[in-house]
């Protein structure tokens, strides 16, 4: 038999290399048919309860999907699904991703998103914490990167790929060396795919001369990277790349172009066979020959569906339209809705740069917030929390009392406040506790009390710790006598509670003050409180003092 620990240890072991299993997988979704391969990995750590793997899974059947042009919607979903329930960060901001880049394929994404709804946007803010795989990280920043590029903002997926040069620049565990390798392979070919679509769109804006210089800049960086390992049709992209960055800089190709067709599944609507086609447009275009210029680019539009970069489709319908035939009115209308594009790409670049900010600002609001009003020791509400907790019963008071003669109805109902019942709670001989198992043993048994107040305590409840051992619970009445059950049912649960697996021999028990009425006597509710604390504490301890009054 393996011990506990060992077996942990292999049980951690086996699910990093499910993981990985996962990631390969994810690679081969857009060539190949994984179906079996997602299938048996899928039943394997549903029978682990690897909720972490079986999102990736949805991932890579999402990519499959989405490259067959299927709908992918019910996988995505499940995705976002799952990774709120995990509560990884960088899991949470791929599922988030993938969402935005679905929606920005399918052109249905709002140009201005609003600050904090936008998944976008939160997927960018979530990847600011750092507490997740790196390969989890990078698969984020890379699908956050693909969604701003669906939307024309490159210069923020640019920015993802300088937080990727970080993330590899650091030093991981070897398991992850391989999945690393792979990603890396990614990143450049989506940088290449990004430096396509930029050189493009600045020929279709009819800037030539900016589109050569930066084609010309990266044709000596397309084919070096290239090694046999590559899978086929990504060497046939990678290629069909350089000759289009050639065709751009008006320089001779180092491109097989013989490699790409071989690996075109349909020459006739093979996407890199389309980009080929184009590159062909362009040098046509360059030798002042536009009649066959617009003839080549006619021929291949058609064929540069989803997978290829959108300026390049946009370009090629702009060389097609330069046909010598093209009344030159249509011609300007086009130009003038180039200009007006290439604008509005500008104002949603900045709009969602302020989205991204202002979601910073939430988060870091509600962080700072936290650290205020949360007890560090207990995760419990701190003295701060409680009052202000009052401090918003009585606004809503406030409220109602000022509420104009046209809500007499309104008012007719809310003349009795709502009942609330405050508990006041102290432990039995605490000090006792401190001085026979040591502070350290102390703290964890306040930190235990947290944990049983917030089991006890219903979402819209408060329970706080308001200095030393002395905690408050504050809840909505809504019944007869269940302020006393709740009661009960807290001091039962301390004393059932495990203590000798804190401290062998240690017993404890808390007394409990209770006292209902209404929120309008919210002034005289807490002291009444701590009165019936003391009458629990005098009538020996561990029990709860204090009724609640009938209704009137």
């Amino acid at each position: 038999m393996i011990p506990g620990d060992a077996a942990g240890e292999t049980l951690a072991r086996q699910h990093d290399l499910a993981l990985r299993e996962a990631y390969e997988i994810i690679e081969a979704a857009q060539d190949h048919d994984v179906t079996e391969s997602v299938a048996q990995l899928d039943a394997r750590s549903r029978s682990h309860g690897w909720d972490d793997v079986r999102l990736l899974l949805h991932f890579a059947r999402s990519l499959a999907a989405r490259d067959a042009g299927e709908d992918d919607s019910e996988h995505v979903e499940t995705m976002v699904e799952a990774a709120r329930r995990l509560g990884d960060p960088a899991l949470l901001a791929l599922a988030l991703a993938t969402t935005a880049q679905r929606a920005a394929d399918s052109r249905s994404a709002r140009p201005e998103p609003a600050p904090g709804a936008e998944p976008l946007v939160r997927a960018v803010v979530l990847l600011d914490d750092t507490d997740s795989l790196v390969v989890h990280r990078v698969a984020a920043h890379l699908e956050v990167a693909g969604a701003f590029h669906a939307l024309g903002l490159r210069a923020l997926a640019y920015e993802q790929f300088t937080l990727l040069d970080d993330l590899f620049a650091g030093e991981h565990d070897p398991i992850w060396a391989d999945v690393l390798r792979r990603q890396r392979r990614v990143v450049y070919a989506n940088g290449m795919d990004m430096a396509i679509d930029d050189a493009c769109a600045q020929a279709e804006i009819g800037d030539w001369d900016g589109a050569r210089r930066a084609a010309a800049r990266r044709l000596p960086e397309v084919l070096p990277p290239l090694t046999p390992d590559w899978p086929p049709t990504w060497q046939a992209m990678i290629h069909a790349f350089a000759d289009l960055f050639a065709a751009l800089a008006g320089l001779s190709s180092p491109a097989d172009r013989s490699l790409v067709v071989l690996q075109a599944s349909d020459p006739a609507t093979d996407a890199n066979i389309a980009m080929l086609s184009v590159a062909d447009a362009i040098r046509a275009h360059q030798a002042g020959d536009p009649a066959r210029a617009a003839r080549l680019a006619e021929a291949c539009a058609g064929a540069i569906g989803p997978n290829v970069p959108v300026h390049l489709r946009l370009l090629a319908l702009s060389l097609a339209a330069h046909s010598p035939q093209t009344p030159p009115a249509a011609l300007t209308y086009a130009r003038e809705l180039v200009s007006l594009r290439w604008n509005s790409r500008l104002s949603r670049l900045t709009s969602m740069r302020a989205a991204i900010d202002a979601e910073r600002r939430r988060v870091e609001h509600e962080f700072l917030r936290d650290q205020v009003l949360v007890d560090d020791l207990t995760g419990l509400g701190n003295r701060r929390a409680y009052t202000a907790y009052l401090d918003r019963i009585r606004r809503s008071l406030a409220v109602t009392a000022a509420r104009p003669d046209q809500d007499r109805r309104i008012r007719r109902r809310a003349r009795r406040p709502p009942d609330l019942v405050i508990m006041m709670i102290d432990i039995d001989h605490f000090k006792a506790v401190n001085d026979s198992f040591g502070h350290d043993i102390g703290d964890e048994v306040l930190r235990r009390m947290g944990s049983v107040l917030s089991a006890q305590v219903r979402s819209g409840d408060l329970a706080a710790r308001l200095g030393g051992d002395e905690f408050v619970v504050v809840m909505a009445q809504d019944g007869q006598g269940v302020a006393e059950s709740r009661a009960q049912s807290i001091v039962q649960a301390v004393r059932d509670y495990p203590w000798d697996e804190v401290a062998p021999g240690m017993t404890i028990s808390v007394s409990l003050g209770l006292h209902q009425g209404p929120a309008s006597d919210l002034a005289l509710l807490p002291a009444e409180a701590d009165r019936q604390l003391y009458v629990a504490k005098r009538k020996g301890r561990g029990r709860v003092a204090g009724i609640s009054p009938e209704p009137a």
